[in-house]
């Protein structure tokens, strides 16, 4: 085995843990992003629904547009 094919080899092997890694992380942030929304809209709910709007709340929650549509 000589040496270009032992780096190819190696570089290979480093290239898909690399595309492993960045997948993981990929999929941690899109995660991260969508617990946060997640949060935040219950957060307005409860405020909503608090202050006596009970449906915008609902509506809200169940990711129906409160507003009329026209």
């Amino acid at each position: 085995m000589t040496a270009i094919q032992l780096t190819n080899t190696t570089w290979n092997y480093t290239c898909k843990i690399c595309s492993i890694i960045r997948k993981a992380f990929y999929v941690a942030f899109v995660g991260l992003i969508a617990f946060g929304e997640s949060a935040g809209r219950a957060r307005a709910a409860s405020e909503l629904s608090r202050q006596g709007y009970h449906d915008e709340a609902k509506a809200l929650m169940l990711d129906h547009q409160w507003r009329d549509e026209k």
